[in-house]
């Protein structure tokens, strides 16, 4: 005889990037097995697959994680973690600066509390993933995901410029229109190359200026008595 099955709770909530409505469960216990094995890894390096493992387990619908943005996941997996474990985290937190230190990081950590259901994902309302490199010749660029952050292993430069290559979803002009699938790897670099310094800037501001998980927390430092703010921002922050 079939042994009877457990009813799980369905919610909802928006995807950041599309602003569609997703349906996910909580970590059953196969998950908290994954999300503990990933943690034992000393490295770290477990831990984004893992992540990615369990969204694509917990959400209800097609969904492909490895093209999903690193907002996108970072968001859902705070979900997840508050409807299966609690919404409520605990976190030391040394603000800077404060009276009795000359303006350096405090010296203790005051521990905070934070509601997970109401960290949201920050929208700059100057991002654009449009952008006029001058006046003839435009870029549309494609949100980095982790498989894109993966794969770069060079310099911090370099690794900037990698991001770029693999988020260009298409170059345009006012006659033509260059889809990604159209042009190859080396033509790209030469493009890329060939950016001056206000046109890279020009790049570069939709990654500075991309949604990203982020959270005030406002408490009382328990060294010098003086209200703080704190944002936290990335998903490593809210389980510090």
């Amino acid at each position: 005889m079939a042994l009877p099955k457990l009813n799980v709770p369905v919610y909802e909530t928006i995807l950041p990037s599309t602003e569609k409505v997703i349906k996910y469960r909580p970590f059953l216990v196969k998950e908290e097995k994954i999300l503990l094995t990933a943690m034992e890894d000393d490295t770290g390096k477990e831990l984004p697959a893992a992540i990615k493992q369990i969204i694509g387990n917990c959400v209800l619908e097609s969904l492909d994680v490895n093209s999903l943005p690193t907002f996108d996941l970072e968001f859902l997996f705070l979900r997840l973690r508050a409807k299966s474990v609690g919404e409520k985290v605990k976190i030391g937190l040394r603000p800077w600066p404060c009276s009795q230190n000359e303006g350096k990081l405090c010296g203790n950590s005051t521990e905070v509390e934070i509601n997970l259901e109401e960290v949201k994902v920050i929208k700059d309302k100057d991002h654009s993933s449009k952008i006029m490199l001058d006046e003839n010749i435009g870029i549309v660029l494609d949100y980095p995901t982790t498989a894109v952050l993966d794969k770069s292993k060079e310099d911090s430069f370099g690794i900037g410029i990698d991001i770029i290559k693999e988020s260009v979803k298409m170059i345009y002009t006012k006659d033509d229109v260059y889809e990604r699938d159209s042009f190859s790897t080396e033509d790209l670099d030469e493009f890329i190359d060939s950016l001056n310094s206000e046109q890279f800037q020009k790049v570069k501001k939709f990654f500075d200026t991309m949604p990203k998980l982020s959270y005030d927390v406002k408490y009382k430092c328990s060294t010098c008595g003086e209200d703080k703010t704190t944002t936290l921002e990335g998903l490593d922050s809210f389980f510090g």
